[in-house]
């Protein structure tokens, strides 16, 4: 199975990632501004999209406040997949998003669009999080 790793680094605290990528309104600072977040295992993220009939649903797998995020999705297009947000500490300050997005089952043109669509949210977030201004990529 084609996996999609990214990592990206950030030049904001553990702090300030780790509530931008697991809450409500640090969702809706970088990705898009009707997603819910439940915090902790078993919580469930639901991003909504402009032109999408119902919100993805993501499933918490696994939570490590400021070292790890593990979303499974349950339904929509990421069904069978699972996100992986890593945080470690950078030594020169900052930190590095490793974020691994495995279980597309052929690397097709929905796995492309993934890659693609991806590469272009995490410039969003790493503007949010270094920032504190919200650049959401969907807006309803």
């Amino acid at each position: 199975m084609p996996d999609i790793a990214m990592h990206l680094a950030v030049e904001a605290d553990l702090d300030t990632v780790h509530t931008a990528i697991s809450t409500t309104e640090g969702i809706r600072g970088w990705f898009t501004t009707t997603a819910t977040a439940a915090e902790g295992v078993d919580g469930l993220h639901g991003p909504a999209f402009p032109g999408v009939p119902e919100p993805w649903c993501l499933r918490v797998t696994e939570a490590q406040p400021g070292r790890r995020l593990v979303l499974a999705g349950p339904n929509g297009p990421w069904t069978g997949t699972e996100q992986t947000y890593e945080l470690p500490a950078r030594p020169e300050g900052g930190i590095t998003l490793r974020f691994p997005h495995s279980g597309f089952p052929a690397a097709d043109d929905v796995h492309r669009d993934f890659t693609y669509g991806w590469a272009t949210t995490f410039v969003q977030l790493k503007s949010y999080a270094e920032t504190g201004e919200p650049a959401p990529l969907f807006t309803a």
